[in-house]
């Protein structure tokens, strides 16, 4: 089968977590990142030769190209793009076409299946908020992953202690894979993944730890609900977002009553941690 290849770029990196928004009526089989570029392959049978990005297009101002690509191994593809990812000896990220791993050497190892979805750790907020679940006691604790992207955290949070965990992922696609990679590892009586927004949250679940790493203006929308939706002296994550939004988003956490306790930045990207005070 034919492809058509989709090169979007935004004037604001910020717009690029809008963009999987916009492109679900696309029928957009796979998407990844490629620097400040979003990249998105449909069928050439679907593809119609229009593409418009409302969405993002209120943040950024958005470009794209399109170019044909003709059948081949999209395998073969993935495999020369994704290199497998480690946190120290705690962590390993890889692929079944990594080989001379010594997998016995790392105390948690997460397979990714071999296709182009978004969430692998090698992004610095996914690497961000990957270290904030290994140095955590989430031992019996129920987790929150809002836009999961593969679920790679809810999967690690498992594995490191977590009892229970759901996951939310807006982009149909990637939720499917995150489905399949719960299954992979076994713990489907124990994460559920939606695909939806916030709103596919219930109004009486609750969570002791919530990792949010989604675009900035979904999570100031949203702030409010993540409070809601967390347990007193339970803490939230947010992440997906530069270091010049910090005050902004530490402000609107305090608006609905959290309080600050850290950040943390790797290539100018952050990870905010707040706190659900005691009332």
């Amino acid at each position: 089968m034919d492809y058509v290849e989709l090169r979007i770029t935004a004037s604001d990196p910020r717009a690029i977590e809008l963009l999987y928004a916009d492109l679900e009526p696309l029928q957009v089989e796979s998407v990844q990142q490629d620097g400040d570029d979003l990249l998105a392959y449909l069928p050439a049978a679907l593809w119609t030769g229009q593409a418009s990005f409302p969405i993002a297009s209120a943040l950024a101002t958005i470009s794209w190209t399109e170019r044909r690509i003709a059948h081949q191994n999209w395998n073969e593809v993935w495999e020369s793009s994704f290199d497998a990812l480690n946190i120290g000896n705690e962590l390993i990220i890889y692929a079944p076409f990594h080989k001379g791993l010594r997998l016995e050497d790392y105390r948690y190892r997460i397979q990714m299946l071999p296709k182009m979805a978004f969430g692998t750790g090698h992004h610095p907020t996914t690497y961000l908020m990957l270290q904030r679940v290994l140095e955590a006691d989430l031992r019996g604790l129920k987790v929150l992953d809002i836009g999961c992207g593969t679920a790679i955290l809810a999967i690690l949070a498992l594995m490191h202690g977590a009892e229970r965990a759901l996951g939310i992922e807006i982009e149909p696609h990637a939720a499917d894979n995150a489905r399949e990679l719960v299954e992979l590892h076994e713990l489907s009586n124990r994460l559920e993944v939606r695909t939806g927004d916030i709103s596919a949250l219930l109004p009486d679940e609750d969570f002791e730890v919530i990792y949010a790493n989604i675009h900035r203006n979904v999570l100031l929308a949203d702030m409010g609900r993540y409070a809601s939706a967390l347990k007193p002296r339970g803490q939230l994550h947010l992440s997906g977002f530069y270091r010049a939004d910090l005050q902004t988003i530490e402000a609107a956490a305090r608006e609905v009553g959290l309080a600050i306790t850290r950040h943390h930045e790797r290539e100018s990207w952050q990870v905010l941690t707040v706190e659900k005070p005691v009332n």
